[in-house]
């Protein structure tokens, strides 16, 4: 009691500033003076000590304004005002098993977590230290988050008894929580797996489609579920199916991609498949989970597309490409026996030699003025054998005028 008095009576200038700076009174300042002399006093904290500590912290915590006692725990006690906070929920807390505990010998920061808990909880703790001769803050932990596990099932079983449009509100609010956390996660852990077989110095399709196959096809379900509604169709299967994304949408393109990852049989052959995961799965999938609020669609929109023909290990552009396209000029090559020979050449190329395209260029024929009438029917009996002159004749004179 003497050295608490010694305190407050010698009270160093950098505090006595401190209390100033805080607008702390000198009849206040004299009571928190004794708070802090006392704990100083109690030195190291064994489990009644803690006790102590919240004790005092707690009557000092009364006669100042939340802000205003951090600074002074931190600055004049020497405590963060977290462990502080601590101190005292041990103290307000755990009072009524104050005996027990300190008979255990629980350490200050099991004490910090057990604080917190319920007394069935608190209970079950004092038995599992008096079992095993000690309370660890793992035990401590293990047994409040069991309790809150089961009180979550609780909390589930009241909601799916709840009725009316509050009760299917509050259904669809779980399903949206946790529905969203599922997808997220899904398509994260595909997209770890992908980017292991990426560094590998060989993708193994087999390996990765057993890993992400399934996953691919629940997570395009479940994107599904979440954002698209039901429609009814005309089949003796199935009733109802969701509806789909617009084909030509951001969203339809990541469903588009799951529905491939679901089937082996969908992917590109093993020299294309590297680009394909590189370029174009990673960057659309990231995109989906993406926490940017307005991310930045990776791939190019689709009327920067061009068709490409791969030619061996070549690719060419296709001239349908350059003619589908609004904002290129059209260029036709004047010269068809050269676009021949290109063309022939890529395709006996592609075919190894099974497919040819004939050289030979067709002749222009000129247009007929008239069409010429046909010649009446004659039965065969009627047919007599002319000279080669005469049919020569006959089919000059009757050939039509020839226009240039």
């Amino acid at each position: 009691m003497s050295t608490s008095h010694s305190t407050k009576t010698t009270l160093p200038a950098a505090f006595a500033r401190h209390y100033e700076k805080l607008g702390i009174d000198s009849n206040l300042r004299a009571r928190l003076e004794t708070s802090a002399s006392r704990i100083f006093d109690l030195g190291r904290r064994t489990t009644e000590q803690t006790f102590e500590i919240g004790n005092h912290l707690d009557e000092a915590a009364v006669l100042l304004y939340e802000g205003v006692f951090d600074k002074w725990v931190k600055n004049r006690c020497g405590i963060a005002p977290r462990t502080a906070r601590g101190y005292m929920s041990v103290f307000r807390n755990l009072s009524d098993f104050r005996d027990e505990l300190v008979d255990l010998s629980v350490g200050p920061t099991a004490l910090f977590h057990l604080a917190h808990a319920t007394h069935e909880q608190i209970r079950e703790a004092i038995a599992h230290a008096e079992e095993h001769g000690q309370l660890r803050v793992s035990d401590v932990k293990d047994i409040v988050a069991n309790g809150e596990e089961a009180e979550d099932k609780g909390a589930r079983r009241d909601v799916f008894a709840a009725g009316g449009v509050t009760g299917l509100k509050a259904l669809i609010a779980i399903k949206t929580r946790d529905g969203l956390k599922l997808l997220i996660a899904r398509i994260k852990m595909i997209c770890d797996i992908i980017k292991a077989a990426l560094e590998k110095p060989r993708v193994i399709k087999d390996t990765l489609a057993k890993e992400i196959n399934d996953p691919a096809c629940i997570a395009r379900l479940e994107l599904e579920n979440l954002a698209m509604f039901v429609q009814p169709i005309n089949d003796p299967r199935r009733n109802a199916c969701p509806i789909e994304f617009p084909k030509d949408s951001e969203w339809g393109r990541v469903a588009d991609v799951l529905v491939t990852l679901g089937a082996k049989e969908n992917w590109p052959k093993m020299a294309e498949l590297r680009g394909w995961l590189h370029m174009e799965v990673l960057p659309v999938l990231e995109w989906a989970i993406s926490k940017d609020r307005k991310p930045k669609w990776p791939l190019a929109p689709a009327d920067d597309l061009v068709v490409v023909a791969a030619v061996g290990d070549a690719a060419e552009l296709m001239p349908e490409a350059e003619a589908e396209r609004v904002d290129a000029p059209v260029e036709v090559d004047a010269n068809p026996d050269r676009f021949a020979e290109r063309f022939g050449d890529a395709l006996e190329a592609a075919t190894g030699g099974m497919m040819t395209v004939s050289r030979e260029t067709p002749k222009v024929r000129k247009p007929l003025a008239k069409v010429p009438p046909l010649a009446p029917e004659a039965a065969v009996g009627d047919f007599v054998e002319t000279s080669a002159d005469e049919t020569s004749m006959d089919e000059a004179s009757s050939s039509p005028a020839m226009t240039a």
